[in-house]
């Protein structure tokens, strides 16, 4: 509750409770846990004695519990009080917090008399007395509520500045305020929760009359119960394994739920321009075409070409814009779209399925109209929803005084955003592990595969090898001029990507885009000389280039941090190089590196999978006829 109200003095106390809940509950599990080891019981009416027979434990407990009750000068006391003068403004709130906690007092002592009490009548409970190592951790735990309550102006120093993000912070946390309304509420709930325990006796008939029929335990089982077969109910009705069922349920929910409330309320209130050259509008002609073309092509191979280019029509709208590195990116993404397309669609049928009928083409041709209007009019909404300045027209600023770069695309991935492409990076390492994973019966970090030993040839009749791979596949899918294309251009294209690389902080490239191309160098090879030219092309595992990259990424973020002070922060490095003179390097570029890493990665991780991988269950399974790197038998005739 204090945590959501929103304002800097509830959000301090918030974070208060929070700490001070951290330390008197985890105190209090273990010491549940050790009289549950040691008595061979933790139910109440069991124990009794047990405060005699270890007094250490029961000084723990007690510890614990007064902080969990709010008793003064542990850290939950301040907590509380601090939240109740947060809410002293707001009688009904205030009126449950003071009742609520007058419960937790109760229940505190309740705890403490039943667990570590004399109950009259029940004999002692045999207890060992409990070793040093049980005790020590729930024992730090109690005493750090002690310590952090008497310092508690060095603690309310670390927490404030998350309480100031939501204003200023008018009053700090302290063990003693004065006589304020917040001290006498925090007075009523310990008196009140001691009142609740002495009258337990002669309230509970009271209460047992008005207990239900059905216990509580009864009563979750009986919910627990139909919630699970109402889950069945909905599994067996919506999961038929069918894709486009669930990507059908998906738009709709889209064009039903946000859709409807789009055209509702109508929010959108943007002057549109149609197009600001008509090379715009011929562009925007065949992106319309391909996708319509795509819908109705019969063949698998047609539908993704037609795919492809509505998405290099979406990199040349890119271009008109004036954004190139995002062009850029989509052409290099795009392409290697494609490649992996044509690794997958060679395991499929070469047309699709006669179904689905007519009537129902119809109908998801329907759904995506619907969800293709939607989402313009979302993008709409969002473009005419903001009444505030962008922040992003700080960014051109801030890239060149901050991110030492000319280049704000690269600069605002590496520095001004950075912590949203280590998130990025993150997911496509588990990405490409679920997709490996998918794929491999074997470990993608042991020795790669080696090509059989060539036979050796006449002196006459030996040729240049442009590929060494290339010798392990068949005759018919060998193409001489794609190996010399490759075998030319593959180091050329290797240079470029780390040209793209380190030049991406003033001019358009970065990690991302190097990356891209260095993996499109790799799928050159395996598409020319098959899966044994990817092992001569590429002898390290993909597991070891992604979590090289990962490390990398992270490391410079850890650089940031030493050298500056922040995470991920960039440092300007000025250096001095003969022949070369002054120059300087910018921290961000490791960052750069590892997310180049991570692409390479990532793009050689799906070709070990798509490409080698399946090529090898091809060879296994004798189909010869459907893999790119079937073994030839004997010397060439």
């Amino acid at each position: 509750m204090a945590l959501g109200a929103g304002t800097p003095q509830a959000a301090l106390a918030g974070v208060a409770m929070l700490a001070a809940h951290a330390l008197f509950k985890a105190a209090l599990f273990l010491v549940v846990g050790i009289l549950d080891h040691q008595a061979g019981s933790r139910d109440l009416r069991d124990l009794s004695g047990v405060g005699r027979r270890a007094p250490v434990l029961a000084t723990v407990a007690a510890l614990a519990a007064a902080s969990m009750a709010g008793v003064p000068p542990l850290l939950g006391f301040v907590g509380k009080e601090g939240v109740l003068a947060a809410f002293t403004d707001r009688p009904l709130v205030l009126a449950a917090l003071v009742a609520g906690s007058a419960l937790t007092v109760a229940y505190s002592i309740r705890f403490l008399w039943g667990g570590f009490g004399t109950r009259p009548g029940t004999p002692d409970v045999e207890l060992a007395r409990p070793p040093a190592a049980m005790l020590v951790p729930p024992a730090l735990l109690a005493v750090a509520g002690l310590v952090a309550g008497l310092t508690v102006g060095w603690l309310g120093g670390l927490l404030e500045p998350y309480a100031e993000l939501f204003g200023p912070v008018e009053e700090h946390l302290a063990l003693w305020h004065g006589p304020t309304v917040a001290l006498g509420l925090s007075a009523l709930v310990l008196a009140g929760g001691a009142v609740l325990h002495l009258v337990r006796g002669p309230l509970t008939p009271a209460l047992a009359r008005l207990r239900s029929p059905i216990s509580g335990n009864q009563g979750y089982e009986w919910v627990t119960h139909r919630f699970d077969r109402f889950a069945i109910d909905v599994t067996g009705a919506t999961q038929r394994g069918s894709l486009p069922q669930y990507l059908g349920t998906v738009l709709v929910t889209l064009v039903l739920v946000p859709g409807g409330a789009m055209v509702a309320t109508a929010p959108w209130r943007v002057a549109l321009t149609p197009w600001d050259t008509p090379a715009q509008l011929v562009v925007c002609v065949v992106l319309a075409v391909a996708a319509v073309l795509a819908v109705g092509a019969r063949r698998r191979l047609t539908a993704m070409l037609l795919v492809g280019v509505t998405g290099y029509g979406t990199a040349m709208m890119f271009v008109l814009y004036g954004a190139p590195d995002l062009a850029l990116t989509q052409f290099l993404v795009e392409t290697a779209t494609i490649a992996v397309f044509v690794l997958v669609l060679r395991r499929l049928p070469e047309r699709f399925s006669a179904r689905p009928l007519r009537r129902s083409r119809w109908v998801r041709r329907g759904i995506g109209v619907a969800a293709g209007l939607v989402t313009a009019g979302l993008a709409l909404t969002a473009a005419g929803a903001r009444r505030a300045p962008s922040i992003s027209a700080a960014f051109p600023d801030l890239a060149l005084t901050e991110g030492y770069g000319r280049n704000v695309v690269n600069v605002t991935l590496v520095d001004i955003r950075a912590w949203d492409t280590m998130g990025e990076i993150s997911v496509l390492v588990v990405t490409a592990t679920g997709v490996a994973s998918l794929i491999f019966e074997r470990s993608r970090t042991g020795p790669r595969p080696r090509r059989p030993r060539a036979p050796v040839l006449p002196a006459a009749d030996r040729g240049t090898v442009w590929l060494r791979g290339g010798q392990t596949l068949p005759e018919p899918r060998r193409s001489i001029v794609f190996e010399v294309v490759t075998r030319v251009i593959f180091h050329t294209v290797l240079l470029f990507s780390l040209f793209l690389l380190f030049s991406g902080h003033n001019a358009p490239g970065g990690g991302f885009a190097g990356g891209l191309v260095a993996g499109l160098a790799l799928i050159l090879r395996y598409l020319a000389g098959g899966r044994y030219e990817l092992a001569e092309a590429a002898p390290v595992g993909a597991g070891t280039v992604l979590g090289a990259g990962l490390a990398i990424a992270v490391g410079s973020g850890v650089l940031g941090l030493v050298l500056a002070g922040e995470v991920l922060q960039s440092v300007k490095v000025d250096l001095w190089l003969p022949l070369v003179g002054h120059f300087y390097l910018v921290t961000s570029l490791i960052f750069d590196i590892g997310v180049y890493l991570v692409v390479v990665g990532l793009l050689l991780d799906i070709l070990r999978s798509l490409g080698a991988e399946v090529d090898r269950h091809v060879e296994a399974a004798g189909e010869p006829g459907r893999g790119l790197t079937v073994q030839r038998e004997g010397p060439p005739t």
